[in-house]
């Protein structure tokens, strides 16, 4: 059985360029399938009608080529003109697959490139291209003669489009900017190649789009625009985004559509970038910027730069003209037309290194000044300036400063590594509060329950690295560790100026305030620890000092006066004995013999006998340790307590581990 018994001709259509519909039918021939052998002997006739796309009027002069292989070959072509019915023939069309007339394979093919001229002086649309391939079966011999029939619905062009744009926000024109026009054909074809029968249309789609661009007040034209379909118009800027200028726009039959009139469209904003950004640190004492923009820019000059450009005459004072005055130097780089597409400057002298100073520039960007710099190309003012709004409310956030601040950071060397102590290039002195108000300067000891602890700092400056600007003091207290419920960590908590440290020495006082070596939690101490480190001229930061501590060096001392033995049940005789301290106590525990801690003497030799330790407690204020009395407790009269000291296999100490005071019998009391 054959492959393709009872066979119709294969038409495939495909369209290159410019749009049109093609209608297509195949005509049947009748016949067998050739032997790719003989297709020699095989021809084949195109024929149709070229019409108008919005009325299906006939249109006569046309002219439609048919060339084998492709019209973009050297194979033979064929043509005809389209009568007053507007229809064409074209015959004797040769079945080859190349254009040498070579045909080799199974199921050859024969190609033809089409195109569609329109007659002279007419408004139709020029070029229509198109590429039409017949398929043949190979299993039977026969000469064939095969055929097409194709519709073709041109369109005219002779509409156009005109209009003048503005930019929003701004009076001026939209300048030399691209404008894209854009229109969306209906394509329709039929399978039975009747174009005006519309019962089996299938609709198919074209966009079509012209260019062109507006010129220096903003005024354009369109022309050979498609008649009968509707304008999208977008205007398109150097950074490749699109702005909508219209849509819909009808173009009419035979004229002109309405012109485009008082429109302004959305164009980018213009910014411009400074480089080094502002609160950069030079690494020169001769700086330079750049202010480049992100388009040409018109409205200014270089003088008009250099005039509203200035560095502020704060923190100048070491410039090497002696007087605090910087000159700068202004150039500018621009396009052929003279439009500023990039500002630089430079300081004309050297300034001196480690100085803060801050460039002014004036009224340049201010919108309501003259000159101000403006979009050559669209004409709109500056809007930002590195990511900072210009123009903005003030306190909005990315506001443009009206001062943009820099430093000079040359000798990055870091500056020497202080040292704390008696030799060193940091002397100490303490100066404490007690919680009654009491000043003490330099003292031996430091209480616990100290209510402040100041250092002060007297520092001689090491210059031999690099000049210091400043020490910076880093500490961390008892509370830290207890409002973080973590190890604490080291926080700066104060700057010391240096800034005339060429001349001398400079001093600063650092204070801890609010009971510094303990918290409002019970039984909790800890030292005061800070260290000290240097930061140059050039913010570079040295390496820290030792750690220093100031600790609680104080004895635990026994409150006599709350220290005393206790009738709990009211039976006459004491039953426990209640040692009392000025501070919270470490080293004695519920469970323990109270006679390893203390000692009770009469003077009679049978003295009141101690128990086991009920109980300890810790307040901020003082510790009671509650101790069991092991006889009846009846002969209590001129009993002595005493405390052992630190020389005992036992004793009780404060947190920081500081013993109770045994000198002039301060660990003993009498009961």
């Amino acid at each position: 059985m054959s492959k393709l018994q009872n066979w119709s001709n294969t038409l495939v259509l495909l369209i290159a360029t410019l749009g049109f519909g093609l209608v297509v039918s195949g005509c049947d021939s009748g016949g067998t399938s050739p032997d790719s052998n003989n297709l020699g002997d095989v021809s084949g006739a195109i024929t149709g009608q070229v019409i108008d796309n919005a009325t299906s009027n006939p249109i006569e002069g046309a002219k439609v080529v048919v060339a084998v292989g492709s019209l973009d070959t050297d194979g033979k072509s064929f043509s005809a003109t389209t009568g007053s019915e507007g229809r064409f023939a074209i015959t004797d069309l040769p079945a080859t697959t190349a254009d040498d007339g070579s045909n080799t394979g199974e199921d050859p093919s024969a190609k033809y490139g089409i195109r569609v001229e329109t007659p002279d002086g007419s408004a139709y649309r020029d070029a229509y291209r198109g590429q039409v391939e017949l398929a043949y079966g190979n299993n039977e011999t026969g000469a064939v003669e095969l055929g097409a029939n194709i519709t073709f619905p041109l369109q005219k062009n002779n509409g156009s489009l005109s209009g003048q744009l503005g930019v929003d926000g701004s009076d001026a024109p939209l300048r030399n900017t691209e404008l894209r026009a854009t229109q969306t054909i209906a394509t329709d074809f039929s399978a039975n190649g009747d174009f005006s029968t519309k019962d089996d249309a299938t609709n198919g789609t074209l966009t079509v789009t012209t260019t062109t661009t507006t010129d220096e007040q903003g005024s354009f034209t369109f022309e050979n625009l498609v008649v009968g379909e509707n304008v999208d118009l977008y205007a398109r800027f150097d950074n490749n985004t699109e702005s909508d200028v219209v849509s819909g726009k009808s173009i009419p039959d035979e004229g002109s559509a309405s012109p485009v009139e008082n429109s302004s469209v959305s164009a980018p904003d213009l910014t411009a970038t400074l480089d080094p950004a502002p609160g950069t640190d030079f690494g020169t004492t001769e700086p330079e910027w750049t202010l480049t923009f992100n388009r040409p820019v018109a409205g200014v000059t270089t003088d008009d730069v250099e005039e509203a450009l200035s560095i502020s005459q704060d923190g100048i004072k070491k410039a090497v003209d002696g007087n605090g005055n910087v000159e700068l130097d202004v150039s500018a780089t621009t396009t052929e037309g003279g439009a500023i597409e990039g500002v630089s400057w430079s300081v004309a002298q050297p300034l001196s290194d480690g100085i803060n100073l801050k460039v002014q520039y004036g009224n340049l960007f201010d919108e309501e000044s003259s000159p101000t710099i403006v979009g050559a190309q669209y004409g709109v003012n500056v809007s930002e300036v590195n990511d900072f709004e210009v123009n903005a409310s003030s306190g909005t956030s990315g506001t443009l400063p009206s001062n943009l601040s820099y430093s000079i950071g040359a000798n990055t060397n870091a500056p020497a590594t202080p040292v704390v102590g008696e030799d060193g290039n940091v002397q100490v002195s303490i100066t404490t509060t007690d919680a009654g108000g009491t000043t003490n300067q330099s003292p031996e000891t430091i209480d616990y329950d100290v209510s402040s602890v100041s250092p002060n700092l007297t520092i001689n400056v090491d210059n031999s690295e690099a000049p210091v600007k400043e020490y910076q003091v880093f500490a961390r207290t008892v509370e830290d560790t207890e409002d973080r419920r973590q190890a604490p960590q080291f926080e700066q908590i104060e700057t010391i100026s240096a800034e005339n440290v060429e001349f001398g020495e400079t001093s600063g006082s650092v204070k801890f305030s609010n009971n510094p070596l303990r918290t409002n939690v019970e039984g909790t101490y800890g030292p005061i620890e800070w260290k000290v480190r240097a930061v140059s001229i050039n913010n570079v930061e040295g390496d820290f000092s030792e750690t220093q501590e100031i600790v609680d060096n104080d004895s635990l001392d026994l409150d006599d006066a709350n220290t005393a033995f206790n009738d709990t049940n009211s039976d006459g005789n004491a039953d426990e004995l209640v040692v009392t301290f000025n501070e919270p106590v470490s080293g004695i525990s519920a469970g323990d013999a109270g006679s390893d801690y203390f000692g009770i003497s009469d003077g009679s030799g049978d003295p009141t006998a101690l128990g086991s330790v009920a109980e300890v407690t810790n307040e901020l204020d003082g510790a009671t340790v509650v101790v069991n009395v092991s006889d009846d407790g009846s002969n209590t009269t001129n009993d002595e307590l005493t405390v052992n000291g630190e020389s005992s296999d036992n004793f009780v100490t404060d947190l920081a581990g500081n013993p109770i005071k045994v000198e002039s019998d301060a660990n003993k009391t009498s009961l």
